[in-house]
């Protein structure tokens, strides 16, 4: 038996997301609420859902891998933009969804409502949830059940409806007869209780075989023997109920999801030009008049300012990209800054921790890494430049490379305002170009060269005539 103590002083609603399953048909180590769509794993996706509904708290049940899941929740809460308080439940017994419920409630009767949300459904919108939350406030019933009518409903609960259009009961398939196999009106495993009336009836369920569970589902039977009405609320689009059992449906979603992010972009004053093709994480920031073109990957915490565009088949995670620039073709850019004005590839590697000023050109087949570049710098091709810092005006040659690394230990390069570096310079670090400097092509420096000062470090030219 599962006794209930009711506060007086009880607030309004609370949400209980569901997160405690093996999903066993993902075929992963990883918890499948932790399995990412978007740039969000799964339970990201419902904890942000949960939070434009507005609750007074958010209770969010873990048991397979508990610690795992939890963590990652706690961890999510200030990137997902979670303001509500949060209780983390562990579900002792991981024998289905009503036991998870039962579980839950001390933390379910300090509210007067709770909706409960699956933590692998993903696709269900803020807006259905509202309308859900709506209908059962606005009926007399103790629960509200979002329903969907689906082109194949094999495999799910099928809602069963007594006359004036209630629900009279929710039939898993296994139990169902053929009529009730007909039925195209499915459960989506979300719903709004009376948090009253749903302790009154939780400790009844039974579990059922063959799997020995105990189903939520079963609380409408109950409800409708004590009197107590069970209104349905429809999703309008029935592919916002599906959930995720294995990879195949996570790539399906994710495809609903990518097409949503690119309509939301579009609209915000965003030009994709071939929203099938590219790939943007929900947590890119875009503003508007900027161009996305086909083959991108725009990943992370990445921000992209008005003007600039990005692509083809460039590849973008974590950076910050300033007003009017040019990220080319091929190029792949991470964990980086770029000011106004740049122009980066094609075919450019810019690697984590590179702060790039406005107007500098980084070219093709340029690679750079921890490297700090002044005003209208050119980097244009052929060069890797790593752990440097470069003044304003600088021009690094074809073939240039910073010789950071002694095997041991890495080393810094600085080269001064409007230096001039020839093509295929090796400049060994630790070591200093002055301001104004010029390297004469080939040369490798090991030494610091004082500004305005002119550097050769090469063999002299010798010619012999060939031996007949």
């Amino acid at each position: 038996m599962y006794f209930v103590v009711f506060m007086s002083d009880k607030k309004d609603f609370a949400i209980l997301i569901l997160a405690a399953g093996m999903g066993t048909r993902m075929k992963s180590e990883l918890p499948k609420v932790l399995h990412s769509a978007c740039g969000r794993p799964l339970v990201g996706w419902l904890m942000r859902l949960a939070q434009q509904c507005g609750p007074d708290a958010i209770g969010v049940v873990v048991g397979h891998k508990a610690e795992v899941v939890g963590v990652a929740v706690r961890d999510g809460l200030t990137p997902w933009g979670i303001t509500a308080p949060v209780e983390i439940i562990v579900q002792r017994e991981l024998t289905g969804s009503g036991r998870c419920v039962q579980e839950s409630m001390d933390f379910i009767s300090g509210f007067s409502r709770v909706m409960v949300l699956c933590g692998d459904a993903p696709l269900v919108t803020a807006d259905t949830l509202r309308n859900l939350s709506d209908a059962f406030t606005k009926s007399s019933a103790k629960a509200a059940v979002l329903t969907t009518n689906v082109p194949n409903p094999t495999g799910y609960g099928r809602i069963v409806r007594r006359d004036g259009g209630l629900i009279d009961r929710i039939v898993e398939e296994t139990d169902a007869d053929d009529a009730v196999r007909a039925v195209t009106e499915i459960n989506s495993g979300m719903y709004m209780f009376d948090t009253s009336a749903l302790a009154e009836v939780i400790g009844q369920l039974k579990a059922k075989p063959p799997k020995n569970e105990f189903y939520l589902t079963d609380v409408i039977e109950l409800f409708n023997a004590k009197g107590y009405a069970c209104v349905p609320c429809a999703a309008p689009d029935w592919r916002e109920v599906l959930g995720i059992n294995s990879r195949v449906q996570l790539a399906e979603a994710e495809a609903i999801l990518r097409r949503r992010i690119c309509e939301r972009l579009m609209l915000s004053g965003v030009t994709i030009e071939d929203p099938d093709t590219v790939y943007i994480d929900d947590t890119v920031e875009f503003e508007p008049d900027t161009v996305v073109r086909p083959g991108s990957h725009i990943k992370g915490r990445t921000r992209v300012g008005t003007g600039s565009s990005l692509g083809p088949n460039c590849f973008v995670k974590d950076c910050v990209i300033g007003r009017n620039c040019d990220i080319k073709f091929g190029s792949y850019l991470s964990e980086s800054v770029f000011d106004e004005s740049c122009s980066v590839g094609p075919y450019s590697h810019i690697r984590p921790k590179c702060d790039i000023g406005p107007g500098v050109k980084i070219g093709n087949f340029t690679e750079c890494k921890a490297v700090k570049a002044g005003r209208g710098s050119k980097i244009p091709h052929l060069t890797y430049a790593g752990d440097a810092e470069i003044g304003e005006g600088v021009n690094v040659g074809a073939g240039t490379i910073t010789c950071n690394y002694d095997g041991v230990k890495k080393h810094r390069t600085v080269i001064g305002d409007r230096a001039f570096i020839g093509s295929n310079v090796n400049l060994v670090a630790p070591v200093a170009v002055g301001p104004g400097a010029v390297i004469g092509a080939g040369s490798t420096i090991t030494e610091d060269v004082p500004e305005r000062s002119l550097a050769i470090a090469r063999s002299r030219q010798v010619v012999k005539p060939l031996r007949k």
